[in-house]
């Protein structure tokens, strides 16, 4: 059962664009969380249209908001990693 509860917190604690445990995460504006590289890698693509996307839900954004590491995220993806050495 506790190794369930892990795996849902890994699932939950991964970047929807590189699929992998959040490196430096960062929120934006719609609440969706993203590795920061990942996101600015993202946006860096539609910087041509001066309008800026979500990935998952694809609400808009102008201009392109400023990215801020949510440390509470950062916080429990080390705890996560601590608990599965293999990560």
């Amino acid at each position: 059962m506790a190794q369930q509860g892990i795996q849902m917190d890994q699932e939950r604690l991964c970047c929807s664009i590189c699929l992998d445990l959040l490196k430096d995460p960062v929120t934006i504006p719609c609440g969706h969380n993203y590795c920061m590289n990942c996101i600015k890698s993202y946006w860096d693509e539609e910087d041509q249209k001066k309008v800026y996307s979500c990935p998952q839900c694809r609400q808009t954004f102008r201009p392109r908001p400023a990215l801020v590491k949510n440390t509470m995220l950062a916080d429990l993806v080390e705890e996560l990693k601590k608990t599965e050495p293999q990560l």
